[in-house]
């Protein structure tokens, strides 16, 4: 699955959550534009500018958006992301590790990270985080998928 539609499949998830209601309100509010403000895009616009290649203004508002929130998981793997593909690697490895303290689990920050580990070649950490995503989700989960790929390259 390419960066896009595991981004979709994140959106997809994120609404069913939020549907369900086991979210805290802190989270509700990383969803809803008016939370932070009319200079502040919410989440998915962030997403749609990741998705477009708009990095650097993805960087900007995901760095404003911590200021409101330093501990959201989700915030800290789109930054690392898209600092990653800006080329900056050393912000992209800080901000992995910073979602990952956090969330030890989040799927979406070990796939990206192990991707950051085979740019800057550190294949064996690499497949340490795909032994995370099997314990996390198993050998069929899109993310645990996704970086056999790569590091099977």
């Amino acid at each position: 699955m390419n960066s896009k539609g595991r981004t979709r499949h994140f959106v997809a998830s994120l609404a069913m959550t939020l549907a369900l209601g086991t979210v805290s309100s802190a989270a509700l509010a990383m969803g809803s534009g008016s939370s932070w403000g009319s200079d502040t895009p919410d989440l998915s616009t962030i997403v749609e500018m990741i998705d477009a290649g708009k990095y650097d203004t993805a960087i900007e508002s995901l760095e404003a958006m911590l200021k409101e929130d330093p501990k959201d998981a989700n915030v800290l793997n789109y930054l690392a992301y898209s600092q990653r593909k800006s080329g900056d690697f050393e912000s992209a490895a800080q901000n992995y590790e910073r979602a990952l303290m956090i969330d030890p689990e989040h799927k979406g920050a070990l796939e990206y990270q192990g991707e950051l580990f085979l740019q800057t070649g550190k294949p064996d950490m690499a497949r340490e985080n795909l032994a995370r995503l099997e314990k996390v989700c198993g050998m069929d989960c899109d993310e645990y998928k996704e970086l056999a790929t790569k590091i099977s390259q």
